[in-house]
């Protein structure tokens, strides 16, 4: 049984399922995960008639703690303040809506169905008030899980809140002290956290509609209790033992009263068994990958395996993607088997619109039209082509389908092509004689000057492949030597896309001149 059918298959009653991220920089690509699952288990839950609700938070008051090189200049004097105060860096809006839109776009594209909210506006609204009063009249139980978890006493005048300074707008320099059950005491600290200076200011105020925030821990487990959430993965980085997970799930049973959600770890992706990161250059960001991933791709790549399952991706100099795609084609080819598999499973939940079975349409492997669109002229559509090389079990699809298909997979090609591939699957064909073709045999030589005599005849690039292997055998060549003649005359290599092809893409005149030099 699929993973996410299996965790939901005893589940009963109305379900909330919620997911939350920070909008404060670019959406890596395992940053895509959380939702994608979240949003997997949601269409899994409607697909059975659950009454459900499927939620995710950008959590805008948080303060900006860290800015990326090219920001640090024009946003530094920004250290502290609320994400959704300060402004974008490109002057329209604030700096939490610059980066919200960006994840925004992302849900469009992967057919996300959550119904986002904003952290700010929920504060506003007073939504999380009686979580924050409660936490506050009970600040004495929150210090002890505290204290229980971390192993180390807490201060009795720490409050689990933060408020915005009425004075210099900070939050990230804010401490609460003190609570009279109306008003909390705060100071605004110079030296309370190492990347934002906070203004000295103290006093006392009303905590809520929006004037505080509480720590994220403690945040975490105020949602569950307000909203309801039945539901609610986390990333390895918080649910390691004894992280923010634990620490919200202690919370929300010993300060809240409620049961915490379903418990959902998920892994990272890896790159060279590193966890992945922007700023250290590892891996993709969510933008990159779709430039070379297809929406339902992307999909498929995040829930195809359990999520406790740490996944390497390296995508540059390696087959990591073809091999994806033909992950991908052979989930489709069981789906339309009606195969009873994890992967047909996990094909259905991949796709960004509704499936209609008449329009599962055969697509040309990947890693054949990362060849042929490296050969100009050559059309991948074409009935020569889609005989012989396209994979499925025949299921026919719509041209207009079709169409859509061949197109963008053309795209990605391109861009995996000239930003990942490894060199061996590059195929340049070079403008002067490749040294490589100083070295043929005598009867490669030979074979060569006969193909370029029949250049002119009127033949198909299938034809013509076929023609290859005969004018091969009639020199004494197998296969293997016939085509290494042809790479290295043309593209410096011993091995390339179909020669057929690759000589019926190319000016007839050039590649009769390149053969007479050889």
């Amino acid at each position: 049984m699929f993973w996410a059918d299996e965790l939901l298959k005893n589940r009963s009653g109305r379900e909330w399922i919620n997911d939350a991220w920070t909008p404060s920089g670019i959406v890596h690509m395992g940053g895509l995960k959380g939702p994608v699952i979240h949003d997997t288990l949601y269409k899994i839950l409607k697909e059975r008639g659950a009454d459900v609700k499927w939620t995710f938070g950008f959590d805008d008051l948080d303060p900006i703690d860290g800015l990326p090189p090219e920001l640090e200049k024009s946003h530094g004097q920004y250290m502290g303040i609320p994400i959704f105060i300060a402004p974008s860096p490109d002057g329209k809006g604030s700096f939490g809506e610059f980066y919200s839109n960006k994840m925004r776009a992302m849900f469009d594209a992967l057919g996300i169905e959550a119904e986002i909210y904003l952290a700010s506006e929920y504060y506003k609204k007073g939504i999380y008030n009686n979580a924050i009063k409660l936490v506050l009249d009970n600040a004495d139980k929150v210090r002890k899980v505290y204290e229980e978890m971390y192993k180390k006493e807490i201060a009795p005048d720490w409050y689990p809140l933060q408020v915005i300074c009425p004075k210099c707008g900070k939050l990230g320099t804010t401490k609460v002290i003190g609570w009279d059950g109306k008003e909390v005491e705060y100071v605004c600290s110079p030296d309370l956290v190492k990347w934002a200076k906070g203004c000295s200011a103290t006093g006392k105020m009303s905590p809520f509609d929006g004037n505080a925030k509480m720590p994220f821990k403690v945040e975490w487990a105020a949602k569950w209790w307000t909203f309801g959430v039945t539901i609610e993965g986390a990333g390895k980085d918080h649910a390691s033992a004894g992280g923010t997970y634990d620490v919200a799930r202690i919370i929300c049973k010993d300060v809240f009263g409620k049961e915490p959600p379903l418990k959902l770890p998920y892994e990272f992706f890896l790159s060279g068994g590193k966890k992945m990161s922007s700023s250290k250059g590892l891996g993709l960001n969510s933008e990159e990958l779709l430039q070379v991933l297809a929406p339902e791709i992307v999909r498929f790549l995040m829930i195809k395996t359990e999520p406790n399952r740490a996944v390497e991706f390296e995508p540059k100099n390696t087959l990591i993607i073809p091999k994806l795609y033909d992950d991908y084609d052979q989930a489709r080819k069981e789906y339309n088997r009606k195969a009873n598999s994890d992967f047909a499973r996990a094909f259905v939940l991949s796709q960004t619109q509704k499936l209609n079975p008449l329009e599962i349409a055969d697509i040309l492997p990947f890693d054949l039209v990362a060849k042929y669109v490296q050969m100009p002229n050559v059309d991948i559509s074409a009935k020569s082509i889609v005989e012989k090389d396209w994979t499925g079990i025949g299921v026919p699809g719509s041209s207009e389908y079709r169409k859509n298909l061949i197109e963008d997979r053309k795209k990605k090609a391109l861009v995996w092509v000239e930003k990942y591939a490894p060199e061996s699957e590059k195929f340049l064909v070079q403008k002067e004689l490749p040294e490589s073709a100083k070295g043929l045999t005598g009867e490669q030589k030979n074979l060569l000057k006969k193909i370029a005599s029949e250049l002119d005849r009127d033949m198909t690039a299938e034809d013509f492949q076929t023609r290859i292997y005969e004018l091969g055998k009639e020199v004494g060549l197998n296969g293997k030597e016939a085509f290494a003649a042809i790479y290295k005359a043309l593209i410096g290599k011993d091995h390339g896309p179909k020669a057929g092809w690759l000589i019926k893409s190319l000016d007839k005149e050039f590649v009769k001149k390149r053969f007479g030099e050889v």
